[in-house]
């Protein structure tokens, strides 16, 4: 036999060899090593049928006043997350007082996670003014604040809704 004749066959054998192991699920189904990776990720990351994130994916904000109520779509931040989880625990009562025309502030019973950021706020806008006030604009301003959150609603509405002076305003999950 010649050499390279027998190079092939080691070749050959190393080849088929290696098709021949390919990874077994737990049934004993032979799967490529690409599914098995995808399925042991989705066990990882999913958790198991009904875990509290599959939960929290079902939860709205809801901001009320007034006896009317609306959603709130929340930002993408630290402090919009931690308020989150506080209302998770029980919904949070704000009384709100009237600042400039613009906006409505007043004090939280903690602190969340400032990320402040130069912002042009518009009307519906929930903002974290330094670190423990709650900031819910009616018209718009420019200052730096932490989003929380922006209410689905029109300026006009928001007007309408905080009249003038105080209010009681709640944040809730449902």
């Amino acid at each position: 036999m010649s050499a390279g004749y027998r190079i092939l066959l080691i070749l050959l054998a190393m080849f088929t060899s290696a098709c021949g192991s390919a990874p077994k699920s737990a049934d004993g189904d032979t799967q490529t090593a690409a599914a098995q990776t995808s399925a042991e990720a989705k066990v990882t990351v999913g958790g198991t049928a009904g875990t509290s994130s599959e939960k929290e994916e079902d939860e709205v904000m809801v901001f009320s006043a007034n006896g009317r109520s609306f959603t709130v779509t929340p930002a993408d931040t630290a402090a919009a997350r931690e308020l989150e989880e506080k209302l998770r625990d029980e919904p949070l009562t704000v009384t709100l007082n009237e600042y400039g025309g613009f906006e409505k502030v007043g004090g939280l019973p903690f602190s969340l996670t400032r990320e402040d950021v130069r912002t042009d706020t518009e009307p519906g806008d929930i903002m974290l003014y330094q670190g423990d006030q709650m900031t819910v604009f009616y018209s718009s301003n420019s200052w730096s604040y932490t989003k929380l959150g922006h209410i689905d609603s029109s300026g006009k509405e928001l007007e309408e809704l905080f009249g003038e002076g105080d209010i009681t305003v709640t944040l809730s999950l449902e």
